[in-house]
């Protein structure tokens, strides 16, 4: 199986650039706050234009694959791998808002939802009740992820207010 081969090192590979390199780095503080990001010296822009270049490849070779698979070719192939890599992604626990996610969170969720469809494809479920199965998916997972923002959030006001109520005590 070539392609799992192909996902394990380009997995790998992007995985070290996200971690290791400063261009990764620029990617998350991008993602996180763009303005942020820009005042700080990254160059938004350029930073930009190569993530949606990786991103054009990296859509390249899915359909360089999923075309030697199918041993043909039709503009209509893989219409739908959008809601499923969108659901992957999210089910990884990567954040809509930016700046937080993985790549093993995302083949964790890329595998999640493959068994999803496997298992309704199993069960007889028709196509458009699998894109709405789907799409309930993603739902609750930017749910989950906007609740576990906004816990953040506060918490993060909790402690500022501990550290600033201590600061007023040790000045009296």
């Amino acid at each position: 199986p070539y392609a799992i081969w192909m996902m394990i090192v380009l997995a790998l590979v992007i995985a070290y650039i996200a971690r290791r390199l400063p261009f990764g780095r620029q990617v998350y503080a991008i993602g996180d706050n763009e303005r942020a990001a820009e005042l700080s010296g990254v160059k938004v822009k350029q930073v930009k234009i190569w993530v949606y270049t990786l991103s054009g490849f990296c859509a390249a070779i899915a359909g360089i694959v999923v075309s030697s698979q199918l041993v043909a070719s039709h503009p209509a192939n893989g219409t739908s791998f959008e809601m499923n890599a969108i659901a992957a992604v999210v089910l990884g626990g990567t954040s809509l808002a930016g700046g937080r996610g993985t790549i093993l969170g995302t083949l964790v969720g890329a595998f999640v939802i493959g068994f999803l469809a496997d298992g309704l494809i199993m069960m007889g479920v028709s196509e458009f009740w699998q894109m709405v199965i789907k799409g309930i998916v993603i739902i609750i997972a930017v749910i989950i992820d906007q609740m576990q923002n906004r816990m953040q959030q506060k918490a993060a006001v909790v402690a500022q207010k501990a550290l600033i109520e201590e600061g007023a005590e040790a000045k009296s």
